[in-house]
């Protein structure tokens, strides 16, 4: 089941959409903002078979709210939301290992992001578990869930077709803002 507000735009309206809303939604902006470069998976096992794209990603994160964290992820045209916050725990040897935790790492706003199209038509993510975690400038994350085949008006009022599941990992290193 879905969890798409209703709108009849196209994928690529809608991408700018979620930009736009996530840059007007950014009140109380908080002073972290960085950039961060590396590779990305996109896992798919589908009723028809499994396929998979990878690549060279760039992704945006900021905080906001000191709690919220907005993850921009440019050639997938999805953004991400997590809850964010600092963690602190013993180490192996004795000291202190400090990392950033993002919690219930999903879409943000509608819910579903849209497969790439070059793995298969009005194709829809739905997530159902996603994580992240940065340590030492590296950005790791990974979520997964289920694959929804419909147009969007249909995954908006849950009447798509699940189809199968989806794995995604990103690892990747910060880089300098411009």
């Amino acid at each position: 089941m879905t969890h798409a507000r209703k709108n009849s735009g196209s994928k690529s309206l809608i991408a700018g959409l979620l930009l736009t809303a996530a840059a007007l939604a950014g009140c109380g902006e908080d002073d972290i903002k960085r950039k961060y470069q590396g590779t990305y998976e996109l896992e798919l096992q589908l009723d028809t078979g499994a396929k998979v794209s990878e690549g060279d990603l760039d992704v945006g994160f900021n905080v906001y709210n000191d709690d919220d964290a907005f993850i921009t992820m440019n050639a997938l045209e999805c953004s991400l939301s997590a809850t964010y916050r600092n963690i602190t725990e013993p180490g192996a040897e004795g000291g202190k290992v400090e990392y950033e935790d993002l919690q219930d790492v999903r879409p943000d706003q509608i819910h579903v992001c849209p497969v790439p199209a070059a793995l298969g038509e009005d194709l829809w993510l739905d997530f159902r578990l996603g994580r992240g975690r940065i340590q030492n400038q590296q950005l790791a994350i990974d979520y997964g869930g289920t694959v929804v085949r419909g147009t969007f008006e249909e995954v908006s009022n849950s009447q798509g077709t699940r189809v199968g599941t989806f794995g995604y990992t990103f690892l990747g290193n910060e880089v300098e803002v411009p």
